[in-house]
């Protein structure tokens, strides 16, 4: 029962995550939100399939510890783009 709550937990979070970052792009530009919308879930997407394919990859590899170092590499690949863009 504990996994399936974590599991509805990580995708309500998730949603609104995604909610957030469109309420947030949309208001760049509301003409062009189709384009906007559009160029949002293509990178959505690829980054969902790097990701996946980078999990995969270091699971094969390296179990768990390799799935987290992933994880972590990316948060800190994340958090130091926004960091940089910001400037």
């Amino acid at each position: 029962m504990g996994i399936i709550t974590g599991i509805f937990i990580i995708d309500i979070g998730m949603q609104c995550i995604q909610l957030s970052n469109q309420t947030t792009i949309f208001a760049l530009n509301p003409k062009a939100a189709n384009r906007i919308n559009t160029i949002f879930m293509t990178t959505y997407f690829i980054g969902g399939s790097v990701g996946t394919f980078l999990a995969g990859t270091f699971w094969h590899w390296f179990g768990w510890q390799g799935v987290v170092g992933t994880g972590i590499a990316l948060t800190a690949c994340s958090f130091m783009i926004n960091i940089f863009a910001k400037r």
